[in-house]
């Protein structure tokens, strides 16, 4: 991660929210995988902040839901800026033990809360900018509370050699998780390409609004996708990932670092695509054997993407039907 100590122009307020924008795409996800690599339920602390018991699992999905608004507020700024944000992230790594990924998280949370309040930004140049990274600031101080306070309880309560979820040993021979793993990827462009295009629409209210949900609901979807893969006994990949001797995964390229689109056509052209691909792949797994509960969600899943699949059509009949639209 670099770090911008001086902000004194355009480009340096640019280098730095590049800079956070990195981190916040890397660890929206690596955060979910974590917590999905854990069992449900079993790590429980007490939180400093809510001040009840709560699920380290559950936590660390949520703060790496706060870490994805906090990407998309980055991207609308550069937008504003008219800067094009990028895709591109911070390393993504995951260790064989949950204790060594709590600690990499709260490592990470104080690596980026350093970034964010020890820039000097030149006084009155960016009050915005300036008030929104101190904003997002001490949702990392919080965060770095919650993540040493699960390190503190699972290590007291003996557990720091507890393994992650491993990958089921048939996975590359079963067709149900090899599906399951192509919709999770498919899910995850999904939710990133919709992000873009409400960074780049994000002043046309009606529009930016429509696609933030859609791109909500694959966010959705790629949760519970990843709760079926742990069902099965395997657990969520990190895409493009070299494991080294010691069984820590790590990888530069965990999802797609471009889209397609520069305008309201092309963009929206290329989403009614998108979401029949996501469609067919639904009805390729409901078309396997497989538990009733895990059937009864793919068949949520299915029922919104044909409902996205309409809307996607309807808007861009009606982008071409208005002359002048840009």
């Amino acid at each position: 991660m670099d770090n911008i100590k001086s902000v004194k122009t355009r480009d340096d307020i640019v280098r730095l929210l590049n800079a956070a924008l990195h981190h916040e795409w890397a660890v929206s996800f690596e955060y979910v995988i974590h917590a999905y690599s854990m069992p449900k339920g079993q790590f429980l602390y007490a939180d400093p902040v809510s001040k009840q018991t709560t699920d380290a699992r559950a936590q660390t999905i949520q703060i790496g839901i706060d870490e994805m608004y906090h990407a998309l507020q980055l991207g609308i700024t550069l937008t504003r800026l008219g800067v094009d944000p990028g895709f591109g992230t911070d390393e993504i790594v995951r260790y064989p033990r949950i204790l060594d990924n709590l600690k990499e998280d709260k490592r990470t949370e104080e690596a980026v809360t350093d970034l964010y309040q020890s820039a000097e930004i030149e006084p009155e140049a960016f009050p915005e900018i300036e008030n929104m990274v101190w904003n997002i600031s001490y949702d990392e101080v919080r965060h770095i509370g919650q993540f040493a306070a699960m390190i503190a309880a699972v290590e007291s309560a003996g557990a720091a050699g507890a393994a992650c979820f491993a990958p089921h040993p048939d996975r590359g021979r079963r067709e149900d998780l090899q599906l399951l793993h192509g919709l999770c990827r498919l899910e995850n462009e999904a939710m990133h390409r919709y992000l873009k295009y409400v960074m780049m629409f994000n002043e046309h209210q009606d529009l930016g609004q429509r696609l933030f949900k859609n791109s909500t609901n694959h966010m959705r979807h790629w949760d519970k996708l990843a709760g079926i893969l742990v069902r099965l006994g395997d657990v969520v990949a990190i895409e493009n990932a070299e494991t080294d001797a010691a069984g820590v995964e790590r990888s530069r390229l965990p999802m797609p670092v471009a889209y397609p689109g520069t305008g309201r056509l092309s963009a929206l052209e290329s989403l009614p695509g998108l979401e029949r691909d996501l469609a067919a792949k639904y009805e390729a797994a409901l078309r396997l054997d497989s538990l009733e509960e895990i059937r009864a969600q793919l068949k949520l899943h299915l029922a919104l993407t044909r409902e996205h699949v309409f809307t996607q059509d309807k808007l861009l009949e009606n982008a071409r039907r208005i002359k002048g639209l840009v």
